[in-house]
C-alpha cells in the first residue's frame, strides 16, 4: 500500500458510522481517528485480543443457540461450539514477539470454564424473549443521530441538533451486545470482557461512567426494551489460572442523557476537524499510554515525510459489527 502525506492526500471518506471505539478514540487523539479510522490504518497482521475475544464470543453465543433454541445439553452445545472456536480460530499465529496467554487452548479452556461459573440453566442471566416468543442473544444496532442539520448554514453544535454526515445523511450510530438477557423479571445488556490479568479489586469501578455501556442503554430505549443495566463479565486469561468477575452496572436517565449530549457536542468537533481538513494531534498522554500509540513514529516526523511511514501500515476498516471488527481488508472502501 503506498500513500501521500496526509496534507496532500485526496479528501477521504468520513466514516457515515460512530461507535464507542470511534468516538472514545477521537476524544483521546482527533489525529489517531484520522489514521486509524477514516483512513483505515493498522500495523500489519491481526490483534491477538481482538481475534480471541472474537472466537470466544463466537463460541458462547453456539452454546447459548445450541442450549436454548436448539434443546441441546450442555455438553452438546460446547461440542458444537468447539467446532465454530476452531473455525474462526482458523491458522491464525500469534506472532513470536507477542507475549500472551491468549492460545487457542487457553481460550478455549476459557469457554468451558466459563460455563462451569456460568452454566445456562441456572445462570441469573437468562435469555430475553422477543414478542415472536424467540430467544434473543447477541444485539446489534444502527441508530440514525436525528435531528440532524448541515453544518455550512452557520450552526454552531449549540441546540439539540446533531451535525450531518457529509454525505448528507444523518451519522449512524452503531455497536454490539454479547448479549440481550432477562434478570430479575426486567430485560439486560451483558458485555464480556477477556483480558490478560486478573480483574483486581477495582475492576468494578472501571465501567462506572462507561461511554460504550451508557451508549447501549440508549440504544436498546431506542429500540422500545427499557434496559438501564449492563452486566459486565471479566474473564482474566492468565498462564497459571482463569479468573472470573461480574459487574452490574445501572445508569440513570439523567446519565444517559449526559452520555446523549456528550456525543453530540463530539460529533461537531468530528465535523468541523473534517471541514477544515485537519485533525488535532494530542501531544500528550494518549502518545504513550498503553505501550505507546501505533501512530508514534509518523506523528513524529514532519507531515511531509510521514508517507514513507504510513506506507508500513495495513488498510483495514472498523465494522463494530462485527465480532472482529477488523478481521478482514474491506472490499470497496470504508464503511458502510
Amino acid at each position: 500500500m503506498t500513500l501521500l502525506s496526509t496534507s496532500s492526500l485526496s479528501r477521504p471518506e468520513l466514516p457515515l458510522i460512530v461507535d464507542s471505539t470511534m468516538i472514545s478514540c477521537f476524544r483521546s487523539c482527533p489525529r489517531k481517528y484520522f489514521l486509524e479510522f477514516v483512513l483505515g490504518l493498522r500495523p500489519p497482521g491481526l490483534s491477538i485480543d481482538l481475534h480471541a475475544g472474537a472466537c470466544f464470543a463466537s463460541a458462547l453465543e453456539q452454546v447459548y443457540i445450541s442450549f436454548w433454541r436448539d434443546g441441546c445439553t450442555l455438553q452438546e452445545a460446547l461440542i458444537r461450539a468447539q467446532g465454530v472456536f476452531a473455525i474462526a480460530w482458523g491458522n491464525f499465529q500469534i506472532p513470536a514477539h507477542k507475549a500472551t496467554a491468549k492460545t487457542y487452548d487457553r481460550m478455549w479452556e476459557a469457554v468451558e470454564q466459563y460455563f462451569v461459573e456460568w452454566h445456562p440453566a441456572s445462570d441469573h442471566i437468562q435469555p430475553y424473549f422477543a414478542a415472536d416468543g424467540k430467544p434473543t442473544f447477541e444485539y446489534t444496532f444502527a441508530i440514525p443521530l436525528e435531528p440532524a442539520v448541515d453544518p455550512q448554514y452557520g450552526h454552531t453544535g449549540s441546540s439539540n441538533d446533531f451535525p450531518l454526515h457529509p454525505s448528507g445523511e444523518p451519522f449512524l450510530y452503531t455497536g454490539r451486545l454479547d448479549m440481550l438477557g432477562e434478570w430479575n423479571g426486567a430485560p439486560i445488556g451483558r458485555d464480556e470482557k477477556t483480558a490478560g490479568q486478573s480483574a483486581g479489586q477495582n475492576w468494578s469501578e472501571k465501567w462506572d461512567l462507561r461511554s460504550q455501556f451508557m451508549g447501549y442503554c440508549w440504544a436498546l430505549q431506542q429500540g422500545g426494551i427499557p434496559v438501564n443495566t449492563i452486566a459486565v463479565r471479566g474473564i482474566g486469561i492468565l498462564k497459571t489460572k482463569l479468573d472470573f468477575a461480574e459487574a452490574m452496572k445501572t445508569y440513570s436517565d439523567a446519565m444517559i442523557a449526559r452520555w446523549h449530549e456528550q456525543l453530540r457536542r463530539d460529533l461537531w468537533r468530528l465535523r468541523r476537524c473534517y471541514d477544515e481538513g485537519y485533525f488535532d494531534y494530542n501531544l500528550g498522554d494518549s502518545c504513550t499510554s498503553y505501550g505507546n500509540c501505533v501512530f508514534m513514529l509518523p506523528c513524529g516526523v514532519p507531515e511531509s515525510e510521514q508517507a514513507q511511514w504510513l506506507s508500513n501500515y495495513e488498510v483495514r476498516h472498523w465494522n463494530p459489527l462485527s465480532k472482529n471488527p477488523i478481521s478482514e481488508p474491506p472490499i470497496g472502501g470504508p464503511l458502510p
